[in-house]
């Protein structure tokens, strides 16, 4: 059994911290753009409907009532194409109703 050891395996700490650099920096970007269309898209229910997190595509909103809840849950599927216009790629794959 021979051992061999390829230099792409290994990297030293800067290329580590560009990579990280990049993911987060396109994390945030993403979350910017976001938070500036969310009020723009959602319209009325705006004011209804809080943004709370996004997690793996995942959008998490917190209704302020069930009315609010119940409108949410009809409207996701627009909703997620409406947001998703806004990328390069479609990001968001679901909205869900969280009340923490």
């Amino acid at each position: 059994m021979t051992w061999t050891t390829r230099k792409d395996r290994w990297a030293d700490a800067q290329n580590l911290v560009a990579v990280f650099s990049r993911r987060v920096g396109a994390q945030t970007e993403r979350l910017a753009i976001l938070d500036s269309i969310w009020s723009k898209e959602c319209g009325a229910f705006a004011r209804h409907w809080a943004l709370i997190a996004v997690k793996k595509g995942v959008l998490y909103v917190r209704p302020a009532s069930a009315a609010a809840a119940q409108e949410l849950h009809l409207r996701s599927g627009g909703l997620i194409r409406s947001l998703n216009k806004y990328f390069s790629r479609p990001w968001i794959a679901a909205v869900r109703i969280t009340y923490r």
